[in-house]
């Protein structure tokens, strides 16, 4: 599973959103998250991929897209883990 099929399935299970309704292209502000999902976003990126994620990259991006999403956490995980 890829990061952005396990981050599609963590929004789809906390939000009851059907899996087609989301894109590549969607943004986060989109899907109406709130401060929980964006820990339960944090969480999934640690306990997946072992990367750290801050409340300060969704902050910075405010309109964040899911496929920026997933670049980030692979980015990240090649930066702290070397791949």
């Amino acid at each position: 599973m890829t990061v952005y099929e396990k981050i599609c399935e963590m929004i789809c299970d906390a939000k009851d959103v059907e899996p087609a309704t989301l894109t590549p292209d969607t943004t986060l502000p989109e899907l109406a998250l709130d401060s929980l999902d964006y820990v339960e976003l944090m969480v999934l990126a640690k306990r997946e991929y072992q990367v750290t994620l801050t409340a300060d990259a969704f902050i910075q991006h405010p309109t964040m897209t899911l496929r920026e999403l997933s670049a980030l956490i692979a980015a990240e995980q090649e930066r702290q883990h070397g791949g």
